[in-house]
């Protein structure tokens, strides 16, 4: 049994029509005038940590993460209530090139999810990771794209993972060299937009690799809870009065169904080498939530052949396990709830059965 109509009552996730009703019946005794909302674009390179701020923000793990890129496949909302303040979050994949998606073999998604983000939002945060020596003293030439197309819209630095650099000292040139040692207030803002062409774009990303209209900073190490607070207080200064679009709770839209398989993916991810976790299918074949504070699911984890079988197994089954604990606990730690994980190894072909691993 699958339990869903009971999900629906007990967890996350509403269907867009069963949002719509929930919302309005909320709505009805609390009017635009005693609510406050935002919506924040979270954008950046792939594995900049842009999950985990979120998951962080509303205290669940409700979008999957691993140290491996493209581990968000889909734009999605968190929802973080606060009083009579309501924020969401739009998370959205790894901003990509055209040859990355065809290389890992993304979605739509991955190359338009970050626009369709901004385009819905108030603000656009912008994550940028700086543990990557390589890449932390420029922004990522997709990230500059969106924020020259977008110039109307406000956006924020936030510098993530800051507990890998030793020295302050680090932080502060890397946000003179990030901003050009300008802010939004230091730019007039009756300065007119223009209309950018796209071969106009590629060459100011070609040569520019600062922002000089980010309106704040903010230094954060997601992984710890580090300067979060400081980023949390701002954004809900930042919300305007307006009706809620969620029901004070409901912390995601996404389904109880896509949630387990992310989490489950993203183990894969992370133990496996190179890019088979890419070339792997996850699919729920069960679930069951209606038991008190008790979650079951089985998932399938579908291969093309019986070697990545054998890989993802492991020696005596002991990687699969592993995972299978991890992507257990991912869950629990996403619906706060005991789960019951059991993840069965097929051939896709054949669909045959090699063998399976319960938690318990």
């Amino acid at each position: 049994m699958w339990g869903l109509s009971k999900t629906l009552e007990r967890f996350i996730y509403v269907s867009p029509i069963n949002r719509k009703h929930l919302s309005d019946v909320y709505i009805r005794n609390c009017s635009s005038e005693s609510t406050n909302i935002l919506k924040v674009a979270i954008i950046g390179a792939p594995n900049a940590g842009k999950s985990t701020i979120i998951n962080q923000f509303v205290k669940r793990r409700v979008f999957a993460i691993s140290k491996k890129v493209h581990t968000t496949k889909v734009c999605a909302r968190a929802i973080l209530n606060h009083g009579n303040k309501q924020i969401i979050f739009l998370d959205t994949p790894g901003l990509v090139s055209l040859n990355e998606s065809e290389r890992y073999k993304l979605g739509k998604s991955f190359i338009s999810g970050g626009e369709d983000a901004i385009l819905e939002a108030d603000i656009i945060g912008v994550i940028h990771d700086v543990s990557n020596s390589g890449s932390r003293s420029s922004l990522d030439p997709k990230v500059l794209r969106l924020l020259n197309i977008y110039q109307d819209k406000e956006s924020l630095l936030v510098l993530n993972k800051i507990d890998t650099l030793k020295s302050k000292n680090q932080l502060l040139e890397l946000s003179k060299k990030l901003t050009g040692e300008k802010m939004r207030s230091n730019v007039s803002e009756d300065t007119p937009k223009k209309s950018l062409s796209e071969l106009e774009l590629q060459q100011i990303i070609k040569t520019k690799r600062h922002w000089e209209n980010f309106s704040e900073i903010f230094m954060v190490s997601a992984l710890l809870g580090k300067g979060m607070h400081d980023f949390k207080n701002y954004l809900l200064k930042k919300t305007y009065p307006g009706k809620w679009i969620f029901p004070p709770d409901i912390y995601t839209d996404q389904n109880p169904v896509k949630i387990i398989e992310e989490a489950v993916h993203s183990k894969l991810l992370e133990h496996l080498p190179e890019e088979i976790p890419y070339n792997v299918n996850v699919e729920l074949e069960y679930l069951d939530m209606d038991k008190e504070e008790l979650i079951s699911a089985v998932v399938l984890v579908q291969c093309n052949n019986s070697r990545l079988v054998g890989l993802i197994k492991g020696i005596k089954g002991g990687r699969i396990r592993i995972i299978a604990d991890e992507a257990e606990q991912a869950i629990a730690d996403a619906f706060l709830t005991d789960v019951h994980l059991k993840l069965v190894i097929t051939e896709k072909k054949s669909l045959k059965v090699e063998k399976d691993y319960i938690n318990g």
